[in-house]
């Protein structure tokens, strides 16, 4: 039974979190609540227990209202974990980049829709988020397809220290029309970070980066010798391994991936778990993360490495790096398969904006595996490696070896 808070002792809480700060105890970056109170209050009287809290930064009023015990929230806020609160028992999540939580919100609610679950998810925004064309696909995509997700953007007028006035001039108050959200407006009652004064850092202690957020540890696969010897060729092969995903039960996201059966490597997956997506590369990432938080095997089909560039705040700050901010209560097995063109390959030129090799690039940007076959053997052994793995990967095709 989740404890019911008041407006007193929501204000007294982030009060001595800031005493914290004076004491030298949080030299971190925290930002604090406050002044929306009576609004957070009554608006978590429609928010059941086993629902899904989406948060941001700003997160220390939703976690306490949403039963995290305030002994456990401070405690994260003093080993550096204000913008990173977990709690994967109460379906808490959130992330400090703000544009990408309303994707991943999308995700789950399609996961719970597609299960028949009476849950819904709550993703709270600040109005910057307003600033990121990412929250106006998730809201589409949910009332698109009426998905039970609500967003709710809490609005105090500032973005740091700009207002909405300063950053959008006349169109500064954005009007929503659609069901899926409440926008509320607050004065907040701290600055954007931390609180008026500087502490004495000579005073604090710090930790390392890889203290507060331990490093994950390599995943290892089998060598699948089993498979060395077979007489089989690339394109055969990436249908084989996408014919055995989808009668495991992976749902396949992207554009093309049902009126064009991703280049006819889908061809035998039934239609029903493949989802053809907008053309809004975030978005599908984030809806790929979310859908695998409620068990789904999500698997994204990018037709050219050029178009991951609009997903790579998905790919690079959430899919690679929510199991270790969550301190690994948050697991993201998704597998995205990043099709490579070169500028020769094929009868048709295609140009420098459509035939990048960015295989490189995210092999420095993120973590997780990226597998990148030569073979028709390689790529049977890549895909059954991702089928085994608890985390994200990525396999890159290349189509000139189709």
């Amino acid at each position: 039974m989740r404890k019911q808070w008041t407006k007193e002792e929501l204000i007294a809480f982030e009060n001595e979190i800031s005493d914290l700060y004076l004491d030298n105890k949080l030299p971190f970056i925290f930002h604090l609540a406050g002044g929306n109170e009576e609004q957070l209050i009554n608006i978590f009287k429609d928010i059941k227990e086993d629902d899904y809290i989406i948060s941001n930064h700003r997160n220390h009023y939703h976690a306490l209202l949403h039963g995290i015990p305030p002994e456990k929230l401070k405690q994260m806020i003093l080993d550096g974990r204000s913008m990173y609160v977990y709690d994967r028992k109460r379906n808490f999540f959130c992330s400090a980049i703000i544009g990408g939580t309303p994707a991943i919100a999308a995700g789950i609610a399609w996961a719970l829709k597609k299960k028949k679950s009476k849950q819904r998810v709550w993703c709270f925004v600040g109005d910057a988020n307003e600033d990121s064309g990412h929250l106006f696909e998730a809201v589409r995509y949910v009332d698109g397809f009426e998905l039970p997700c609500t967003f709710i953007v809490e609005n105090n007028n500032r973005s740091v220290e700009a207002t909405n006035e300063e950053r959008w001039g006349k169109t500064a108050e954005y009007k929503w029309n659609s069901p899926s959200v409440i926008k509320y407006h607050y004065v907040i009652t701290y600055p954007h970070t931390r609180r008026p004064g500087m502490i004495d850092l000579s005073k604090a202690v710090r930790k390392t980066d890889e203290e507060y957020f331990p490093l994950l540890k390599p995943q290892t696969f089998p060598s699948f010798e089993e498979l060395n010897g077979l007489d089989i060729t690339y394109n055969d092969a990436v249908i084989q391994s996408m014919t055995e995903l989808g009668e495991k039960g992976a749902v396949f996201l992207g554009y093309s991936v049902k009126k064009g059966d991703a280049m006819g490597t889908l061809k035998n997956v039934p239609d029903e778990q493949k989802i053809e997506t907008p053309v809004a590369e975030n978005l599908i990432s984030g809806l790929a993360i979310g859908m695998s938080f409620e068990g789904f095997r999500p698997v994204i089909y990018f037709e050219r490495h050029d178009f991951m560039l609009v997903a790579a705040d998905a790919i690079c700050n959430h899919m690679d790096k929510i199991e270790r901010i969550s301190h690994g209560e948050y697991k993201v097995p998704v597998i995205i398969r990043a099709v490579a063109v070169a500028s020769d390959a094929g009868p048709f030129y295609a140009g420098p904006t459509h035939s990048q090799d960015l295989t490189e690039v995210f092999q420095k940007l993120v973590s997780f595996p990226i597998f990148d076959p030569v073979t028709g053997i390689d790529v049977l052994k890549a895909f059954k490696s991702a089928q085994l793995s608890k985390g994200p990967v990525m396999i890159i095709e290349r189509k000139s070896r189709y």
